[in-house]
C-alpha cells in the first residue's frame, strides 16, 4: 500500500530538502535529488522505506512505495511533518 503525504514548509526549498537530506542519511539510508523531485530509502525494522518526492511551492509532496508492514502512513507523516 501506498502512502500519498502532503506537508507543507516554511522555509526554502533548499534548506528544507537539505534538512531531509540530513536526517534520511544519518539514519543511515539515501536521499538524491532536488529543489523539484528525488528520491529517498531509510532502512526500518529489517526493511526499508522508500519513495519519491516533488516539491510544489512550499509543500512537497511524498509517495511511499514501500514501508515494513508495521509501520502506518499516519506514522510516517507524523515524523516528517515534526522534522522538516
Amino acid at each position: 500500500m501506498a502512502c500519498n503525504l502532503t506537508i507543507n514548509f516554511a522555509q526554502p526549498a533548499s534548506v528544507m530538502i537539505q534538512t531531509l537530506k540530513s536526517k534520511v542519511t544519518a539514519q543511515g539510508g539515501t536521499a538524491e535529488g532536488d529543489e523539484t523531485a528525488g528520491t529517498i530509502r531509510v532502512p526500518l525494522l529489517g526493511s526499508h522505506i522508500s519513495g519519491s518526492y516533488t516539491i510544489n511551492g512550499q509543500q512537497v509532496n511524498i509517495v511511499i512505495d514501500h514501508k515494513p508492514f508495521l509501520v502506518s502512513c499516519k506514522q510516517i507523516e507524523s515524523f516528517l511533518a515534526g522534522n522538516l
